[in-house]
């Protein structure tokens, strides 16, 4: 079973959504430093080789301080997300934090061969530490630069806290995903209408 959940459409959304509502309890996903390079790995913000490099160069402090890094400026993300749904504008603190990552993200993008052809992957001459949210800061501000704001959704369960970029030809999806919180709402609404008909 998958521990973490694409329904976003965009990395920076979908690491929003590692906070989560299970049973009617908030869920942290990001238990720890493996979590979050884990959830990094599955999200291709981070290569494989860069992984194995930060597990290997980092001692178990810097982990620690690198978790809560990833979990404070997840928490300055869904401040971002609130405020986009919201039309409000970003604060200037949300764009300080985004360029801090961003500054760290030096390096240079690099040809590879692979089978069937080739890759350009981002070579970074950062310390491991610096290359782990710096890609995420960038996602980041291309959601900002490129995307359609307009576009990005909290989901419609009140009791559900993920966030989506709506994608669809209309842009009429109103559910982080029919399986968890769409067909759940309408089964729910569709048995209340019943209950009402038979009280008639």
């Amino acid at each position: 079973m998958q521990k973490f959940l694409f329904v976003g459409n965009h990395p920076c959304l979908d690491f929003i959504n590692t906070q989560m509502i299970v049973k009617e309890e908030p869920a942290d996903l990001l238990g720890g430093f493996e979590d979050l390079i884990s959830w990094l790995l599955q999200a291709r913000v981070l290569a494989k080789t860069q992984a194995d490099v930060v597990r290997a160069e980092l001692s178990h402090d810097q982990m620690s301080s690198l978790l809560e890094q990833a979990k404070s400026f997840r928490a300055t993300l869904r401040g971002l997300a609130e405020r986009l749904v919201a039309s409000k504008p970003v604060p200037d603190s949300t764009i300080i934090t985004i360029n801090r990552f961003l500054s760290q993200r030096s390096g240079y993008p690099q040809l590879v061969r692979r089978k069937g052809g080739f890759e350009q992957r981002f070579h970074s001459a950062a310390t491991p530490a610096q290359s782990v949210l710096a890609p995420l800061a960038e996602a980041t501000s291309d959601l900002l630069c490129r995307a359609n704001v307009a576009l990005i959704k909290k989901c419609g369960n009140p009791s559900c806290i993920l966030y989506f970029y709506d994608t669809t030809k209309n842009h009429t999806r109103n559910w982080c995903s029919m399986q968890l919180c769409g067909n759940r709402l309408k089964v729910a609404a569709y048995y209340r209408r019943s209950r009402g008909k038979a009280s008639l």
